[in-house]
Formats: structure tokens, sequence, C-alpha cells
């Protein structure tokens, strides 16, 4: 059997309707891996899915969509490296920042913004750590066995 979370313990680690799930499915934003009965298949969800499916519900009240994407593809090409949890991200107009040191991101805004003298649009987005600490919460409330050995060996292990 592969390693991860059921759907159950998905829905229970996220908060996530059930709908809300299948649409993440069909949508292919999050895809699980399915095996078994191809019309009924055993569903499984990965460490880093259930980090993105917790990260999607907590960013839509804030974010579009496609923002959402840009968050997303951004954690998957940084290889979910914990460091980065531990920073905040930022929307300045279309474009993502990891902000590491407020001093160049200072600059960052005012390079993007142009003539307009550092008068941009800043979307904060916060830490994504938080959503990692509320998953650890929601396991033990949950009582999802063998979370942190799960967890284990993933990126994500110990932020």
């Amino acid at each position: 059997m592969a390693s991860g979370f059921t759907r159950q313990e998905t829905l229970a680690l996220t908060g996530i309707s059930s709908g809300r799930l299948s649409y993440l499915d069909r949508t292919e934003l999050v895809l699980p891996i399915k095996f078994g009965n191809p019309k009924h298949p055993s569903v499984i969800y990965r460490w880093e899915q259930v980090l993105q499916i917790k990260t999607i519900e907590r960013l839509r009240e804030t974010l579009s969509l496609q923002e959402i994407r840009k968050v997303l593809d951004f954690l998957e090409k940084r290889g979910y490296e914990p460091s980065i949890f531990k920073c905040q991200l930022a929307l300045i107009g279309s474009e993502l920042y990891l902000i590491e040191d407020w001093e160049e991101f200072g600059k960052q805004v005012l390079k993007v913004s142009g003539k307009n003298k550092g008068q941009v649009a800043i979307q904060s987005i916060g830490s994504i750590g938080d959503v990692i600490s509320d998953l650890w919460k929601e396991a033990k409330e949950h009582h999802i066995l063998d979370f942190e050995k799960r967890t284990q060996g993933t990126p994500l292990a110990h932020v």
C-alpha cells in the first residue's frame, strides 16, 4: 500500500468538505494516488498534498485560484525546503516573493513599482509554517495513527 493519508484522514486533518476535496481532484489542483478498482479506487494523499490542501483552504478566502496555484507552484519548485516555511510570502502585483530580508523586499517593491515609487498592491500571504502547525494540532485532536511516522523522511517532517 502507498504511504500517506487516506481520504478520511485528509478530511479530518484539513477540515475541508468531501465535495471540496473532490473538486480539487477534478480540477487537478491536488491529485491523490489512486489504486485498486478504477470505478471506486482507494485514495492516498502524500504529506505534501495534505499541506497543499490546507494551504488552499487558508488562502482561498483572500486569493484567486490563479494566485493560489502560484503559491503551490512556488512551494513545489523550492522542493518544500523547511527554511521557506519560516519566511513570509507576499504577492506584489502578479509576482510571488519570499521575504527573507525585509530590506531586500523593500528594494524589490521599489524596483517593481517603477515610476510609482513604491506604490503597488502588496498582498501578504503570511507564513506557510502556520499551516503545518495547524496540521499537527489536527492530527493530535483526531488521533491520526502514526502521523509522525508517516511524515518522517519528508522535507516537512520537522518544520
